[in-house]
């Protein structure tokens, strides 16, 4: 990738985690251009940037741009600034956009419709499997899935869209050079395998800090048209993803679970305040307005209740017990009548045939 002297300037002066954007953005409006900050940086600089930023700036600088260039090529990156075409075009509208967004993969389509999928870290199976399950729709349809490529539902989310054969991108809170948490470097290159991308604003050695994810999280939801909330406290850090979505006049969505479920709190709040309810991907597609394939269409029509009984097969003791909501092994014990080992052997045929799925406290569901 070419980069003009200006970009590669604004290259060396993001890429050490010791120099804070408030000082480098000092120097930017004083001397009017990264270039100019790069010829002219000196000595009398180093009370602006930090003793530490001083001194791997002037290291960087000894090296020189290109050693920078041929860096971010050995770690399989690039960089964006808001002056090439590649910068996406949602974040240019955005308060405080990035300057420079580092980049391992393709940035999405800008005519592509985005929906970032947010939660707990600390999920539950039910978010889980709905995060999967909304984002593996969403992204057969066309939709590109963004989220933080963090445990629990950013995982459920980016393998939800790799499932529907979609793009999804992983916005990390840490320098590109690693994928944290590191669990997730697997699915981090799938992503890049299948048309997606991990981006970063941060230098490519940075370590995930605890304070960066909260400003990270402006850049998930800005690169979406909406965002949809699965489960979370009032008080996380995945709240302030909705406050920037909603500062940034984005769509909200929330998906609504159980009343007693700590992870319930901030989408049922957000409910009653005037977010959109979402149980599956239809519910995003159609207030959006965006165009469905014609089989999604019919299926949507069908009666939602005749798609129950379908599923729960009336012959079948076992889904008709989980006709309505899921139960345990116990329930399903005294309302089939089963032995222990004749209901283990048909809840085992049934997982295996993808009809019903195991959840918390060895419940079961229709899936």
């Amino acid at each position: 990738m070419q980069y003009t002297p200006e970009e590669l300037s604004l290259i060396w002066l993001q890429y050490t985690p010791a120099a804070s954007w408030k000082n480098i953005n000092r120097m930017l409006q004083e001397f009017g251009s990264a270039e100019a900050v790069f010829k002219q940086f000196g000595p009398d600089m180093q009370k602006s940037i930090g003793n530490d930023g001083f001194r791997d700036l002037s290291r960087l600088r000894e090296k020189g741009l290109d050693a920078l260039e041929a860096d971010l090529n050995a770690a399989g990156a690039y960089a964006v600034t808001e002056s090439s075409d590649l910068y996406p075009e949602r974040l240019r509208h955005i308060d405080t956009p990035p300057k420079l967004l580092f980049v391992k993969g393709n940035l999405p389509d800008p005519d592509k419709h985005a929906v970032a999928v947010i939660g707990a870290r600390h999920d539950t199976r039910y978010g889980r499997s709905q995060a999967f399950k909304i984002a593996k729709k969403l992204a057969a349809e066309g939709v590109v899935i963004v989220s933080g490529l963090a445990r629990g539902i950013d995982t459920a989310a980016h393998r939800g869209a790799l499932e529907g054969g979609g793009i999804t991108i992983g916005v990390l809170g840490n320098g590109i050079k690693k994928v944290y948490p590191p669990e997730n470097k697997d699915l981090a290159e799938e992503i890049i395998r299948q048309g997606g991308a991990v981006i970063s604003e941060y230098a490519p050695d940075s370590e995930p800090l605890g304070f960066h994810f909260p400003i990270r999280n402006r850049i998930i939801s800005g690169l979406s048209d909406a965002v949809l909330l699965i489960e979370a406290q009032k008080k996380s850090g995945t709240a302030s993803t909705v406050n920037h979505a909603l500062d940034q006049g984005k769509d909200v969505f929330a998906l609504p679970g159980n009343v007693d479920a700590p992870g319930s709190e901030l989408p049922l709040c957000l409910l009653k305040e005037g977010a959109q309810l979402c149980t599956d991907a239809d519910d995003i597609m159609d207030y959006m307005h965006w165009r469905r394939h014609p089989e999604q269409v019919s299926f949507l029509s069908a009666d939602p209740e005749n798609r129950q009984d379908e599923a729960a097969d009336p012959d079948d003791p076992v889904l008709r017990a989980l006709r309505l909501e899921e139960k345990t092994f116990e329930e399903l014990l005294a309302e089939t009548g089963f032995t222990v080992e004749d209901l283990s052997m048909r809840i085992t045929l049934l997982e295996l045939s993808g009809k019903i799925e195991r959840r918390g406290g060895r419940s079961y569901a229709l899936i």
